[in-house]
Order: C-alpha cells, then structure tokens, then sequence
C-alpha cells in the first residue's frame, strides 16, 4: 500500500521542527540570530527537498518516498547504517565519558533508546512480516 502525501507536507513538518529547535534556542538564553539560522537550516532543507524531488529519485528518497523497489532497498540499507553508526557512537561516548570522568548518562539514553528501537522493531516486524 502506497501512501500519497502532499509535498507541502514535509515542509510543514520542517517548519515546526526548525520553529520548535529556534524556541529552544531563545529559552535556553540564545541570540535571536540563532534562533532564525536554526529555524531557517530546517526550513530550507525541508524546501529544498519537497522542490527537487520530482526531479530527483535521491532527493524523493530523501523526502520519504522512495520511487521503486530500488530506492526503497537503498533507503532501508541507509537507515540501517544510520542507526549502526549512532549506536556505535553513543556507545563509544558512553565508555569515553565514563573512562574521563564526565556525565555518561546522555550516552547512556541514547544507546539504551537505539537497542530498546531495535528489540521493538524485530518484535513488531516479526509479527507484521
């Protein structure tokens, strides 16, 4: 079942979270300068990506819509990746924090979040598939 959305959709989705990532900038005693970079950095790659991918099979990929099963394997692979690289890395934060002396417990979350994804998503996919 393929789902059509709109491509004004992502950019909406951008501009609520660059909105969100510049509120937290300004409450966290940030410039308003700051706020505006941020907001504007999502805004326009969400842009950028609901104009291009009509014209581009990697910029729809990169919008959530793969065109075929090609760029859907590639998507998946690329995901996979994703998340094997910020496992390692919140791992290797987690080991490098805790050897130096410094707060572990970001790394800690982040790595606990990544392997409680993964056991969930081979639980759920294990019944759907």
């Amino acid at each position: 079942m393929k789902v059509v959305l709109s491509r004004w959709w992502l950019v909406l989705v951008g501009m609520v979270v660059g909105g969100v990532m510049g509120a937290a900038e300004l409450a966290g005693s940030g410039s308003l300068s700051r706020a505006v970079i941020d907001f504007a950095i999502v805004s326009g790659y969400t842009l950028a990506l609901a104009f291009l991918r009509t014209r581009s099979e990697t910029a729809s990929t990169l919008a959530g819509q793969p065109v075929d099963e090609r760029w859907q394997a590639i998507n998946q692979h690329a995901l996979a990746a994703a998340g094997l690289v910020a496992a390692f890395v919140a791992l290797g934060g987690f080991v490098v924090a805790e050897a130096t002396g410094h707060d572990w417990a970001a790394f800690a979350i982040v790595a606990g979040a990544v392997g409680l994804a993964y056991i969930g998503g081979v639980v759920w996919y294990r019944w759907r598939i």
